[in-house]
């Protein structure tokens, strides 16, 4: 859309110590350049990565076990990332999916009391959803272009059936703007643009 944008993490954090923190620099521009994403393009490479603070090895290689397993992927896509205790203790993993035309990205995140399978299978499972259908766009990155849509960036993109945030934060745009955010299609085919 124009913007040069880098992103840069400082520290990491996790639930319940926080104290992650991110450094975020955006070279602006004058006018947004308008993109439609209605194809994800060729698969460029596919990964996951299990982020461990303060915790057992055996957590991260427990997860990417089974994302290995159920997604089919080979060791090499597999990665853990330790990171200082002091940042910890923590864990979150990370699956992510590059095409030409876009990166999704899907997340669990280990918490007391829940295992590192149940961590891996909910991340698995949005995975799995994104993967079964043909639009670009998976339902939480729906809602956050819907603000760039707004602002002229993106002219339309195709997404699986809109959710009840996408839904929300469609109707605040139009509270603020008098545009109207407009999902058509059925099913996992869903065509959306701004009147």
């Amino acid at each position: 859309m124009g913007p040069a944008v880098t992103l840069q993490v400082v520290r990491h954090g996790f639930y319940p110590r926080g104290g992650g923190a991110i450094e975020v620099h955006i070279t602006p521009v004058e006018r947004l350049q308008p993109i439609a994403l209605l194809e994800r393009g060729a698969r460029r490479c596919a990964y996951a990565e299990a982020y461990i603070s303060g915790l057992a090895l055996h957590v991260a290689e427990r997860e990417l076990e089974v994302v290995g397993q159920r997604l089919n992927w080979s060791a090499e896509q597999l990665k853990v990332r330790g990171l200082s205790s002091d940042m910890g203790p923590g864990n979150a993993l990370v699956l992510t999916v590059e095409h030409d035309n876009i990166t999704e990205v899907f997340t669990g995140f280990g918490e007391r009391g829940r295992s590192a399978e149940s961590v891996a299978e909910g991340a698995v499972r949005e995975a799995f959803a994104y993967l079964a259908h043909a639009a670009p766009v998976g339902p939480h990155l729906a809602d956050q272009l819907l603000l760039p849509m707004a602002l002229g960036g993106v002219t339309t993109f195709a997404t699986c059936a809109p959710t009840m945030h996408f839904r929300s934060n469609a109707d605040v745009i139009y509270m603020f703007t008098g545009r109207r955010i407009i999902a058509e299609g059925a099913g996992d085919a869903h065509s959306v643009t701004m009147r």
